[in-house]
């Protein structure tokens, strides 16, 4: 039986656009699910290749620092960082520590089900400023 989280994404990756992503406006900034299943793979083959995974993947401007000390970036040249948390209020609060606007860090608490719990999310910054979040999970039980 799935969970509500996995069931309400389940749903969205059904009812995405045809673009497969989901926007949320928030603020002046934008929130985006990324729910391409090709990118869902990528982040699902990234997180297998991750020597101890956790259950958030963050595109960082460097893995030679602290995680509190660098930022979030687009996902082009990154250092894909992973760290387990299992709190929502401290993954938000890390993806203030990453630069990423209050406003958006709580949009992402709200929309990507799961997070913190059952599902494992990738995050990284569109090159316009948008945080995109992109669940990580096997879309063939979907």
């Amino acid at each position: 039986m799935q969970s509500k989280a996995k069931q309400t994404l389940s749903n969205l990756l059904k009812s995405s656009s045809e673009e497969e992503e989901v926007h949320f406006n928030v603020g002046d900034g934008v929130l985006r699910l990324n729910l391409k299943s090709e990118d869902i793979m990528l982040w699902g083959d990234t997180l297998k290749n991750i020597s101890n995974p956790g259950n958030i993947l963050l595109a960082c401007e460097s893995n030679q620092v602290e995680l509190s000390e660098t930022k979030l970036t687009w996902i082009v040249g990154a250092a894909i960082r992973s760290t387990k948390i299992e709190k929502t209020s401290d993954i938000i609060n890390l993806l203030i520590s990453l630069d990423v606007p209050s406003d958006i860090a709580e949009a992402a608490s709200k929309h990507c089900p799961g997070l913190g719990n059952d599902i494992t999310w990738a995050f990284y910054l569109e090159r316009h400023g948008w945080l995109t979040a992109s669940p990580i999970m096997d879309t063939t039980t979907t």
